[in-house]
């Protein structure tokens, strides 16, 4: 038998998740001691892992639950089982002109209420520099729903709150770093969790030189493995030599800038004009709140805001084989 801790510990999930995921899903329902304490066996144990491992595939952990507890499921085998929608669906018809395609996207119906409370509660442990409270929040926010409707009903949202209270000076500069560093480890967690590591990158993820606000091409990046694509993350302020110089030796098809700032636009544009002189040049994208303002001149396409959207974007470049043209 385990404790909480040594069930986290097993697991690589942290005790706040599995409270939430037993509170909410009833995935494990832990003996007690007489003191109250919560005890785990072999079997709660592989169980937390094969949620772990749905959920990290793209279930959501309300259906990643309901087939955990199906009258004789088969724990060991759900390490590889096949994923709920792995990728966003792509039509044939109108929405992106480009490409022509219309991904069909989750609703978040009934999530509002909720989505605000988890914002506020979010900032509110940011001013505080509350970082276990910040965790706590991730972790229930993300056990109630998919990482990308996470990321755009709660995450986001969030983020540009603290950013504007500091751009108001109602909240410290700490506190907003310490914030942004708390969701960028959690969705390298979300990253490593994909999987598809050790595969030659097909899409490319980062940021122009100088530039550094980067949770959001992070979680286009995740959301982007998640979906089964072969992605490699650069980070940011990436130099323009680096950019050409990792197109050439990984031969990615797809590169993806992100644009946060308004100083971003020039230099995306730099990336991408350098990026047409390599071997082989590649389909780039750009998107991010300031990719709107990209001159038509770049040549590229700016994807859609949900995340979603985004990657079956990218998909259909790929899948088609379809380069943008200047």
């Amino acid at each position: 038998m385990y404790t909480i801790k040594q069930a986290a510990a097993r697991t690589g999930l942290s005790v706040a998740l599995i409270r939430v995921w037993e509170r909410r899903y009833g995935v494990v329902q832990p003996n007690r001691t007489p003191a109250g304490y919560r005890l785990y066996d072999d079997a709660a144990i592989a169980r937390l892992a094969a949620m772990q491992q749905l959920v990290a595939q793209g279930w959501a952990p309300s259906q990643a639950a309901q087939r955990l507890l199906e009258p004789d499921v088969d724990l060991s085998g759900l390490a590889g089982a096949t994923t709920v929608n792995p990728r966003p669906m792509v039509s044939s018809g109108r929405g992106f002109d480009q490409f022509g395609a219309t991904p069909t996207l989750p609703s978040s119906a009934g999530h509002g209420e909720r989505d605000l409370s988890l914002v506020s509660g979010l900032v509110s442990a940011a001013r505080e520099l509350d970082v276990p409270a910040m965790e706590r929040i991730l972790d229930e926010c993300f056990a109630a729903q998919r990482f990308e409707l996470a990321i755009e009903g709660v995450v986001s949202p969030a983020l540009r709150a603290i950013g504007s209270s500091w751009a108001e000076g109602t909240i410290d500069v700490a506190a907003e770093h310490a914030a942004s560093e708390t969701i960028r480890r959690r969705l390298a967690r979300f990253f490593d969790a994909a999987g598809l590591g050790d595969r030659v990158p097909t899409v490319i993820v980062g940021l122009p030189p100088a530039a550094h606000h980067e949770i959001g091409a992070f979680a286009f990046a995740v959301a982007a493995r998640r979906a089964g694509l072969d992605v490699l993350y650069l980070g940011a302020n990436v130099p323009v030599a680096s950019w050409a110089r990792t197109v050439n030796e990984t031969g990615a098809s797809v590169i993806v800038l992100g644009v946060a700032a308004p100083s971003d636009v020039d230099a995306a544009a730099e990336v991408i004009e350098a990026l047409r002189l390599t071997e082989r040049p590649p389909a780039c994208l750009i998107g991010g709140p300031f990719a709107a303002d990209a001159p038509d001149a770049i040549g590229t396409v700016r994807l859609p805001a949900p995340l979603d959207a985004a990657v079956a974007v990218v998909v259909e470049i790929l899948e088609s084989g379809r380069r943008p043209t200047a």
